[in-house]
This record gives structure tokens, C-alpha cells and sequence, in this order.
């Protein structure tokens, strides 16, 4: 025996996969690892790339992770070599980058949100470090004195003025 149905429920959007809208978001680098990946862009169809996982939260105040891999290459010109000036960890000439330092690095990132086969995904274009505050310096008391003497207008003789 068939049975009417009188009422539908339509299913959510399983192909929507922007997490995240367009624009700068902040996050948290939780882990950094040196990855091989397929390229069509590579004689030998590898692309080896620093893959940096980004925690975000989203506006329903749940975890987003997110990845940014650009390819690693030492030129000026490339995007590994501006994200590590973007991210203030440019190793000298001969010296090694410890991945790890970024490990917990506050970060903004600059999302895209882009739509293939109708589906949207949300990538990461930029990532730059978030400027941390320097704490101001302690006075001393001969910076406390000069302040004082400064400060002091009742010792200021300003009849030749």
C-alpha cells in the first residue's frame, strides 16, 4: 500500500563549503607541515609546499580550519617568500626556518570565497602576522624626576616669554 506524503523537507546545501565570508578574518596557526602535492605546473608533477592549517571561528561560533600552501621557493617574487615576510620569519641567508616558531602564531587571513561545480569553497589568499603590542617601558626614578620637572608648571618662569 503506497502512502501520501503531504509535507517535504528540504535538505541543507551539503555543497556549500564557505565557512567563511570574504575579507580579512583573524585565526590561530595550529600546525605547519612541509607537504608533496600532485601539480601540473612541475616537470615532475610535485609541488612541495609549506601547509599551514588556519583555526578559525565562524559567526555561529564554531571551528574552522582552513589551509594555505603556497609552494616552497627561496625567490623574492614568490608567494612562500612574501607570507614568510608577511608572517616576520625570513631566515637569514644559510640560516634554517623552524616551522614550529609558527605553531600558535595569531594571524589575519585574507579570505576568497570561490565556486566550482557549484559548489563554494573559502580559500585562503594572504595570511600576515597579527602586530602584537610592546609593553611600555618601566620608569626608573631618574625617568620619574625629569617627568616631575616636566610636569612641574608652578617652577616655570615664563615672564620673559
Amino acid at each position: 500500500m503506497s502512502r501520501c506524503q503531504s509535507k517535504l523537507v528540504r535538505p541543507t546545501n551539503k555543497s556549500k563549503k564557505n565557512p567563511l565570508g570574504d575579507g580579512v578574518q583573524e585565526g590561530r596557526i595550529v600546525s605547519v607541515e612541509v607537504k608533496e602535492f600532485d601539480s601540473f605546473y612541475h616537470d615532475s608533477g610535485k609541488r612541495v609546499a609549506l601547509n599551514i592549517k588556519v583555526e578559525f571561528i565562524n559567526p555561529n561560533g564554531e571551528l574552522v580550519y582552513l589551509y594555505y600552501a603556497p609552494t616552497i621557493t627561496w625567490s623574492e617574487k614568490g608567494r612562500f617568500m612574501k607570507t614568510l615576510h608577511d608572517l616576520d620569519v625570513v631566515p637569514a641567508e644559510g640560516e634554517e626556518l623552524n616551522t614550529q616558531v609558527l605553531i600558535g602564531m595569531r594571524v589575519t587571513a585574507t579570505i576568497e570565497n570561490v565556486e566550482r561545480n557549484n559548489v563554494t569553497y573559502s580559500n585562503i589568499v594572504r595570511i600576515q602576522k597579527i602586530a602584537t603590542n610592546i609593553p611600555a617601558k618601566a620608569l626608573d626614578e631618574e625617568d620619574s624626576e625629569m617627568m616631575k620637572q616636566l610636569f612641574d608648571v608652578d617652577d616655570i618662569d615664563f615672564g620673559d616669554m
